[in-house]
């Protein structure tokens, strides 16, 4: 009887609802819409669910120091590689005569500086002779000056005497301005050997930046230069996909952030391989973006429409993905669909 009577109140409400609809059907449906928006709003507080996230990593451009063409290109596309690996040479030679030619300047540059010295030292030699030469022509002239006064010696004597004192004295200023001229040449000159030791090692810097190696570990993108294409400084010539920090990165809408903190536990499946459910942990959550592409650049930019549907704003957050680069082969941009339980 319990289970009968059970039974006969069911029958009982479904015909209530059927006949609601049936009487009121606008407001049924608008009321059935309502009650499952509810129930979104309710299950989207406790659990997301994103399919607008990709795989990445860091991807290295690059670029050569130095202009040339390419001499050697020992690598090749998607070849994995290691950090340090050779990636590509610039031709060594006009760099190899750019330092033969600093390397002259620079043996020059000293051999001017050794002829400065030596002369330096033969205007000190110079004053102290000039300068003992004055002592003597001073002593004699007081001498003569003396016995001038004694009428010992004439005018004449005494006039010679203060000619060579004048002489040797007019000599020690002259020895003094070689002497001042030839540390100034000393100061230039050493100047002029520092010049040249720079230039020495800028050509040294440049030959050695003729040889471009790897920043990361990792694989190489599909190449556009090739063996003998001149190259310019600064200028990519080779894309690494870095095989370190791999992650995924989900645009959240603003409604699923309340209550997502890092270090939360999310699982996720990537589109090289959907049928394998992986787990992972926020890694990041981006604090802020920009509302426009041009507004801050350095802010990341998720555009908030489609054809004609505009989606709500939408918030980076990455997803540290553990060991699985290491067990299998990611591709950068790969799409992947993320789930998470607040």
């Amino acid at each position: 009887m319990k289970h009968g009577s059970l039974r006969a109140k069911i029958r009982l409400w479904k015909g209530r609802i059927l006949s609601c609809f049936t009487k009121h059907p606008v407001a049924s449906v608008c009321g059935a819409l309502i009650l499952l928006y509810v129930l979104f709003e309710l299950v989207a507080q406790v659990f997301v669910y994103c399919r607008d996230a990709y795989v990445t990593t860091d991807i290295v451009f690059v670029a050569p120091e130095v202009s040339g063409p390419v001499w050697n290109l020992p690598i090749s596309d998607n070849q994995k590689i290691e950090m340090g690996a050779i990636l590509f040479t610039i031709d060594r030679e006009p760099f190899e005569l750019d330092l033969q030619r600093e390397e002259s300047a620079l043996e020059l540059a000293k051999a001017s500086l050794g002829k400065v010295e030596d002369q330096l030292g033969m205007a000190t030699s110079e004053i102290q002779l000039s300068q003992a030469s004055l002592t003597d022509a001073r002593k004699t002239r007081d001498r003569i000056l003396e016995l001038s006064k004694e009428g010992v010696v004439s005018q004449q004597a005494l006039n010679d005497a203060q000619k060579e004192y004048e002489v040797a004295l007019a000599k020690v200023h002259e020895a003094d301005n070689t002497r001042l001229v030839s540390v100034q040449n000393v100061v230039v000159q050493n100047a002029a050997v520092r010049q040249a030791e720079a230039a020495v090692a800028k050509a040294n810097f440049d030959l050695r930046k003729t040889t471009v190696y790897a920043p990361v570990a990792g694989r190489i993108a599909p190449l556009r230069i090739r063996p003998g294409q001149f190259i310019q400084t600064g200028s990519p010539a080779v894309a690494v996909v870095s095989s370190k920090d791999w992650r995924v990165v989900v645009n959240l809408p603003q409604g699923h952030l309340a209550g997502l903190v890092v270090g939360q536990k999310a699982w996720f499946t990537i589109g090289s391989d959907p049928w394998h459910l992986h787990s992972g942990k926020v890694k990041s959550i981006a604090p802020g973006i920009s509302r426009s592409p041009q507004a801050l650049e350095v802010l990341p930019y998720v555009a908030p429409t489609t054809d004609w549907i505009r989606l709500p704003r939408r918030f980076p957050v990455e997803i540290d993905i553990g060991a699985l680069p290491e067990r299998e082969q990611l591709f950068q941009g790969a799409d992947a669909t993320v789930w998470m339980i607040k």
